[in-house]
């Protein structure tokens, strides 16, 4: 709705005290855009915008569907969140799993259950050894802390499998 302009509430004045209507027009105008960006920034921070939601959820999976992670695309600096690997195998076997990118320059690994049975790290990221279940499934679960800042690009794959690329930021 249009302010009508020949309105008399609407007119400058001079008494009793001196007043700009044109400029105040444009202040409430601001105003209501800053209300209107204010309401936007909550529905995205409860939509997981800047943690945990619908918008931070993520799961990938590899090409061929034997390497799937669920995890959360956006942190911040100092809190935890999961991290969930799986990997189909061979039923009883022992799975390889290669760690890549910058997944450990941003984060610290809290917790990783359960526990591998074997472990190797390189300057190019970690290796680790799962055992399969008799349906074929081995799952890793991983609680990590975001310790750095801003983007970080990291790699997950299994021998003989196409890799799963992670896209995760740390906010401040």
């Amino acid at each position: 709705m249009k302010p009508d302009a020949e309105h008399p509430d609407l007119k400058s004045r001079q008494f009793p005290v001196q007043e700009d209507m044109a400029y105040q027009l444009k202040v409430w105008r601001f105003e209501h855009v800053g209300w209107y960006l204010l309401v936007l920034c909550m529905v995205l921070g409860l939509l997981g915008l800047f943690s945990r939601g619908v918008l931070s959820s993520q799961d990938a999976r590899s090409d061929d569907g034997k390497v799937q992670v669920e995890y959360e695309m956006f942190h911040r600096n100092g809190s935890t969140n999961p991290l969930k690997l799986s990997v189909h195998a061979t039923p009883e076997a022992t799975v390889e799993l290669d760690i890549g990118g910058e997944l450990l320059d941003g984060f610290s690994i809290e917790t990783m259950q359960p526990a591998p049975v074997r472990m190797r790290s390189s300057a190019q990221g970690m290796r680790l050894w799962l055992q399969a279940d008799a349906q074929g499934q081995a799952t890793l679960y991983l609680t990590l802390r975001g310790d750095g800042l801003g983007l970080f690009r990291s790699h997950i794959r299994a021998p003989g499998s196409s890799e799963v690329r992670l896209t995760q930021f740390i906010y401040p």
